[in-house]
């Protein structure tokens, strides 16, 4: 007996509703899948660096060690901050150049590879050291990050 593919003939309307719903969907599939490296809840756990210039002083630096940052596909949440709408835009950078160049910061303290992702995430970037730990740029200084969540959505609020 053979199979029915389809119980409805295909005319073109429909082939056409098909090829857009398809085409519309794809991207944020694609943009879900290619973040899932990054979604998920990461604990600052030291302070490594900070730039020249930065909004914050070492006191309230260390004391975000210890914070969770959250990043979502739609808001990254650090100590009672959030940022909508996060970009995710990677691109591949020589670790020395851009740190020196975009951040105003030397590299040695940061244990980088010599080339690393830099993931701008709209309101921070973080630069990722493998698949469990990052170093996230936050207000001037970077911070070890390790991941303690994978996958985390972002708490429903409370009524």
């Amino acid at each position: 007996m053979p199979i029915l593919w389809i119980a409805m003939p295909l005319n073109r309307p429909r082939v056409i509703a098909l090829s857009l719903a398809t085409a519309l969907l794809q991207p944020a599939l694609a943009a879900d899948a290619g973040n899932r490296d990054l979604l998920g809840k990461w604990r600052l756990t030291k302070v490594l660096d900070s730039s020249e210039i930065s909004a914050l002083d070492d006191r309230e630096a260390a004391r975000l060690v210890g914070e969770t940052l959250v990043i979502a596909q739609d808001e990254i949440s650090l100590a009672g901050e959030t940022c909508k709408e996060p970009e995710f835009e990677r691109h591949i950078e020589d670790t020395v150049r851009y740190l020196r160049e975009e951040a105003h910061a030397a590299s040695g303290k940061l244990v980088l590879p010599a080339f690393v992702e830099v993931v701008d995430l709209a309101c921070t970037e973080v630069l990722r050291k493998n698949d469990t730990s990052i170093v996230l740029y936050w207000k001037g200084f970077f911070f070890e990050a390790v991941m303690q969540e994978p996958g985390a959505r972002m708490p429903s609020p409370k009524n």
